[in-house]
């Protein structure tokens, strides 16, 4: 619900904290006080769409804020999910609308910024508007189908009815995916295998490539590193291209001159084990040098493949990829396609009977909930009536009106559209195309008496529903709204007595000129404030009379709000 609503710079109101309240809360004040004003500010704040005229003359911006609990409220829960929008875990959500001279318009949900049709989705989800001007969502058609099916307790069944068409047109864009162009499919088999052959005849493994460059380099200088290795031979164990005395002799004739020198002193031996041990490593070195030598070969054949089979990978990268890691890749990749291919064709005869039974069971589903909801329409359409001759529209008749397509769809077989005709033998029209605010209010106050218990949306305002209506009439609305407003909050903008009397919160909108400017101000009436306003109501002015029958219906009102 709406728990707090702030207003600065718009229209008449330079700045306003209302703070509303759960159930029934009514806005009471003379015509052209500005109550139409706060409606608007909270239409605005939904999603509505802004106009540069609501600035406060004199103002560059204007700001809306609503602060709203919407703990437990699916609808709200579920649009915030699919926005991104976290969640607050108290249920605390901040809607906020600015508005600029400049044209530059936000929209904010929680302190982050959205495009207008993201925020509305949210917004709907919020409040309903009921008023000559506002969007209404009982206008819509998709929404009167959901009414029908919540009226009717169907939405398990509608449930079931869109897993079976979604898995039934899966099943169909399966087939014809299979069976679109056969040629194409043959001819993208045919190459998923060649390249796949491709691949495998080559036989390419990771790191080959760098392994055959390295020994492709290593081949062709063979000659000149057989040489080299000949004369590292030499110069470390003596031979040809050693020069005069190899490091290895040296080195044992070093050993010798320590272990002389040893005799005399002995720390010196310590050095003796050194030069052992790296006379034992050239030696090493040696011998591992010259075998290494002797090992290569200069092989023009070799070197032919080596070359040969670089070129194929070469080939390989240029076709399916920049390394070899890629080409094999790909390879998988092109089998897993192939493998899909092969048993969407095995498969295909297990979708045709899956498609044929899903089609049998969407048509056994979709009878049953056309029959359903073809009830639920009479019954729904007996409820509005019994309103309706409460609501001072004795004659006036609500056809819910299912129409069977000829193509099936996700809800159904059928659309559902509410009809209303005001008088016996004048036609029927859509709700959206009543001409009469007043009965178009009267119409949704009707619905949603009915419907409190399964419409989700908590918070519900209501712009003079009661104009025009007085006596009995006038008594049904106001005990029509404290009815919803048991379920739901409600807000409404009002002139009747009997219906302020009945409100958990009242508020009283006045104006005032200050200067040469005019500041609407909105206060909370309690205890002889609110007698008096009610007095008012009743007859222009707080006469003796008029405070008597306006005790009168607080005692009442009491008695029917069970305080």
């Amino acid at each position: 619900m709406l728990q707090l609503l702030q207003i600065e710079n718009f229209a008449l109101i330079e700045k306003l904290d209302l703070e509303l309240g759960p159930g029934l809360n009514v806005l009471t004040g003379e015509t052209g006080a500005g109550k139409s004003i706060i409606i608007d500010a909270i239409g605005l704040l939904v999603g509505a769409r802004a106009s540069g005229e609501y600035l406060r003359e004199g103002s560059t911006r204007a700001r809306v804020t609503g602060l709203f609990n919407c703990r437990g409220i699916s609808g709200v829960e579920g649009v915030l999910d699919e926005l991104g929008i976290p969640r607050e875990e108290d249920g605390s959500l901040l809607l906020s609308r600015e508005l600029s001279s400049t044209g530059r318009h936000t929209c904010r949900i929680n302190g982050r910024s959205l495009t207008l049709s993201m925020y509305q989705r949210v917004g709907q989800q919020l409040v309903d508007l009921h008023g000559q001007h506002a969007y209404q969502s009982l206008l819509k058609p998709d929404y009167q189908l959901q009414v029908l099916d919540s009226f009717g307790d169907l939405a398990g069944l509608r449930g079931e009815v869109e897993g079976i068409y979604a898995r039934w047109r899966s099943v169909q864009q399966e087939l014809a995916e299979l069976y679109g162009n056969p040629g194409e499919r043959e001819r993208q088999k045919d190459l998923l295998r060649f390249q796949i052959e491709e691949i495998d005849k080559a036989g390419p493994r990771a790191g080959e490539e760098e392994e055959l460059r390295q020994e492709l380099q290593v081949l062709t200088n063979a000659e000149e590193l057989s040489r080299e290795a000949q004369a590292v031979y030499g110069l470390l164990f003596g031979g040809p291209g050693g020069g005069r005395e190899a490091a290895y002799d040296l080195l044992a004739r070093a050993e010798e001159r320590l272990k002389a020198m040893a005799a005399v002193d002995p720390e010196v031996a310590k050095w003796m084990d050194f030069l052992a041990e790296a006379r034992i490593r050239v030696e090493e070195v040696a011998r591992s040098v010259r075998g290494y030598g002797e090992g290569l070969d200069f092989d023009p054949a070799r070197i032919r493949q080596v070359e040969e089979r670089l070129e194929i990978l070469r080939r390989l990268r240029r076709k399916y990829g920049g390394t070899v890691e890629e080409i094999l890749r790909f390879r998988e990749e092109a089998a897993a396609t192939l493998d899909k291919l092969e048993k969407q064709e095995e498969n295909a005869k297990y979708l045709e009977e899956e498609l044929a039974r899903l089609e049998d069971l969407y048509r056994a589903r979709a009878d049953e909930l056309r029959r359903l909801r073809l009830e639920a329409a009479g019954r729904l359409e007996r409820e509005i009536q019994k309103a309706l001759q409460d609501l001072a529209l004795p004659a006036a008749r609500v056809r819910v009106v299912c129409r069977q397509k000829e193509v099936p769809g996700p809800r159904g077989w059928e659309t559902v559209e509410f009809f209303f005709q005001p008088n016996p033998g004048e036609g029927s029209y859509p709700l959206a195309q009543i001409a009469s605010g007043g009965e178009m209010a009267r119409v949704m106050l009707a619905l949603k008496s009915i419907l409190a218990a399964v419409d989700e949306i908590p918070t519900l305002i209501f712009d003079e529903v009661d104009a025009g209506v007085g006596g009995q009439a006038a008594r049904a609305v106001a005990l029509h709204l404290a009815h919803i407003g048991r379920r739901r909050q409600v807000l409404c903008v009002t002139h009747s007595a009997q219906l302020a009397s009945l409100a958990d919160c009242h508020f009283h909108v006045s104006k005032e000129v200050r200067g040469e400017r005019t500041f609407t101000l909105v206060k909370e009436l309690k205890g002889r404030d609110r007698l008096e306003e009610l007095a008012r109501l009743l007859s222009g002015e707080a006469s003796p009379t008029a405070l008597k029958h306006a005790e009168e219906l607080l005692e009442q009102a009491k008695a029917i709000n069970g305080n």
